[in-house]
């Protein structure tokens, strides 16, 4: 086999590497809704490490300077919030899916309590025009239309910034690249309770980078 020159592949010790954006990326926001980041209800992790972890790190912050940058460029800025328990049968093992079944709202958004919890908490300040879509399952294509809403404006380049790293982004990388997307993870734009703070590193060092790129708000920015 040659030998490959790409900085970490012998190592893992990763590099952003020279890249650019393949016309006009979309900011995807996944998961800032009020029953997870808001109430903590139906998240699977202690609240008040999720509620330390967001303001420590100032990841609301973090994704408002991006949507920020985005609205001025004019380019898409699409939210993404799940609805937990849509039809009142869930996968039995899991710590999501049992925290879900027993605290989360069932039903769809005809459910005045789901439409409640999966609203985008007003912190983030989504404008009435920017996208709300809905997912269900564990990755944020399933049954959203996001797919639609992207191929609609021509994207093909996905910033996605969200909670947690270890799941929702993964999951996300893991699903948008099997579409054929390119995707950029700005890593002070994500997190994870202090319970797994261990998994949200190895997640954003190793994992993610072998599917996409993992760097900076900034960086991410100042390809715009």
């Amino acid at each position: 086999m040659a030998d490959m020159k790409m900085p970490g592949w012998t190592d893992g010790k990763w590099k952003v590497p020279r890249w650019k954006f393949d016309g006009n990326p979309a900011l995807i926001i996944n998961h800032m809704q009020v029953g997870i980041v808001g109430t903590g209800e139906f998240s699977g992790a202690p609240h008040e490490q999720e509620a330390k972890s967001i303001k420590d790190g100032d990841i609301i912050g973090y994704q408002k300077k991006l949507m920020k940058a985005f609205r001025e460029k004019k380019l898409p800025v699409i939210f993404i919030s799940v609805v937990p328990n849509p039809v009142g049968v869930l996968p039995k093992w899991g710590f999501i899916f049992e925290m879900n079944a027993a605290k989360a709202p069932a039903g769809h958004l005809n459910n005045p309590r789901v439409d409640e919890v999966t609203q985008v908490v007003p912190e983030l300040g989504r404008k009435p025009s920017e996208p709300l879509l809905y997912h269900t399952g564990s990755c944020p294509f399933t049954g959203s239309h996001l797919d639609d809403v992207l191929r609609h404006h021509g994207v093909k380049d996905l910033v996605l910034a969200g909670f947690t790293a270890h799941s929702t982004i993964y999951n996300s990388v893991v699903q948008a690249t099997n579409l054929g997307y390119s995707v950029v993870v700005p890593r002070e734009a994500t997190g994870a309770p202090e319970r797994d703070k261990d998994c949200a590193e190895i997640v954003l060092n190793k994992m993610i980078r072998m599917w996409g790129l993992v760097t900076t708000v900034d960086d991410v920015i100042a390809h715009l």
